[in-house]
């Protein structure tokens, strides 16, 4: 090819492609004008003439190639992108969608069931266990012997107080004996006394008879006067002694009959503490354990046996400590026992947490029947109700209230893992707080072993 067959092809491919740019600029040839691209061809006589494309295949060459091109890369790059992605098997991707509804949120826990009214038997002392007459199970009533026990340090110190009431009692008898003495004694002298006083009275006015009569001197009538005032005196002496002693005689018992009677209580003491090692079961109802055996020594508050009063039962609880905060006196819950449910109420919430969780009591709205003391079960109480509220089925991972990992269906094959806030509710569902809308849908199976994966491919 000659330099200027070269030039002039070149010059021809120039032209072409500032020709396609002037059309794709803005200021170009109007949509549906068409451009053309001089093409040389040779005439009958060798030269070259120019000859116009159609404007319409003209303008389906210039995009077929590009959008032949990008659909290719995105073909490839979406094959390359699901080739890297793990699958999944549908069958083991179980979906559920997440709607609007009437939830309630509830907090739940395991439990058992305890007897509303249960009597202890503890020892009231040390003791020696001599007997043991009930087994669980027994009805007993309220003076039923459980069993016996026996302390002889207890028998001993009940002697003793025994003989020292007896001596108190003595002292007090010889007490009372002196000072009945002492007062027969003064009534004996004034009785005396009184008489000689009116014997002395009588004689001096029978002198002074006779001294008015000359048959008596006057001396005689002055002795018979000195006479009947000392005699007077005496038995008003006499009188001040006797109302004295009298007066006297409860301050002088009253020590000797205050320690006879803390003596006597202490005896009593001593007596009902002997009659209480005869342990009595105290009320009516059934023996629910007895932890003691013949010949066993028990300490003071030793726990003998537990009796169950009556048979009406409450659940007892355990609630987390976190949730626990959420619960409140009055509300409704449910009770499972096996398939069985039972409606309740929060009867008493414990006031200090063990060991993670705080105890809550739930008192049934009826009697059950066929239900037993210590039974384990189940429970759930309901501390609030959202009349309109998102909702889902429970992931199997969901177990308590918080933030969980989920994996959302974001393509018809494309699984992509969310944030979400979700708290257990009713009817194995839960409520869905933050993370996801209305509509969306979520794999509840368990998926844990793609933890690392943020993308799942769904095959």
């Amino acid at each position: 090819m000659s330099s200027d067959g070269g030039s002039t092809l070149g010059a021809d491919v120039k032209v072409a492609v500032l020709s396609a740019e002037s059309a794709a600029q803005p200021g170009g040839p109007r949509r549906g004008a068409g451009w053309h691209v001089p093409r040389k061809s040779a005439g009958v006589d060798g030269s070259t003439t120019d000859r116009r494309l159609p404007a319409q295949r003209s303008r389906w060459l210039l995009w077929l190639g590009p959008a032949l091109i990008g659909a290719l890369a995105v073909t490839w790059g979406l094959a390359r992108v699901r080739a890297a992605l793990p699958a999944v098997e549908r069958d083991e991707a179980e979906l559920a969608r997440v709607t609007r509804e009437v939830i309630v949120e509830r907090v739940s826990g395991p439990g058992r069931l305890v007897p509303r009214h249960v009597r202890w038997l503890t020892a009231t002392h040390r003791a020696r266990v001599e007997q043991v007459l009930v087994e669980p199970g027994d009805r007993v009533e309220a003076n039923t012997r459980v069993a016996v026990l026996r302390n002889p340090d207890m028998d001993l110190a009940l002697l003793q107080a025994e003989r020292d009431l007896a001596a108190a009692r003595i002292q007090m008898a010889g007490t009372r004996r002196q000072l009945s003495a002492l007062s027969d004694d003064v009534q004996l002298s004034l009785a005396a006394a009184r008489e000689q006083a009116k014997v002395a009275e009588d004689h001096e006015g029978r002198t002074l008879q006779m001294e008015a009569d000359g048959l008596a001197p006057a001396s005689e009538r002055v002795r018979a006067a000195s006479s009947a005032r000392e005699l007077g005196g005496r038995v008003t002496l006499l009188e001040q002694r006797a109302a004295t002693l009298a007066r006297e005689r409860p301050l002088e018992l009253e020590p000797g009959e205050a320690l006879v009677a803390s003596l006597e209580k202490v005896v009593a003491h001593q007596q009902r503490e002997l009659a209480e090692l005869a342990m009595m079961s105290g009320a009516a109802g059934v023996v629910h354990s007895v932890s003691i055996e013949p010949g066993q020594w028990v300490e003071s508050g030793f726990v003998l046996a537990k009796v169950i009063v009556s048979t009406e039962l409450c659940a007892e609880l355990a609630i987390d400590e976190l949730e626990a905060r959420r619960v409140s006196l009055g509300q409704a819950a449910t009770i499972m026992a096996g398939s069985a449910r039972f409606a309740g109420h929060v009867s008493r919430i414990d006031p200090m947490a063990s060991r993670g969780a705080v105890s809550v009591e739930v008192t049934f709205e009826a009697e059950q029947a066929g239900l037993r003391a210590d039974q384990r079960v189940s429970g759930e109480v309901e501390v609030r109700r959202y009349p309109e509220a998102l909702s889902l089925k429970a992931p199997v991972q969901v177990t308590r209230a918080g933030h969980f990992a989920v994996y959302k269906l974001v393509e018809a094959d494309i699984l992509s893992i969310v944030d979400t806030e979700l708290v257990p509710a009713t009817g194995g569902r839960v409520l869905v707080r933050s993370g996801l809308v209305e509509g969306d849908q979520v794999v509840i199976s368990d998926l844990t072993r793609f933890k690392d994966h943020d993308r799942l491919a769904l095959r």
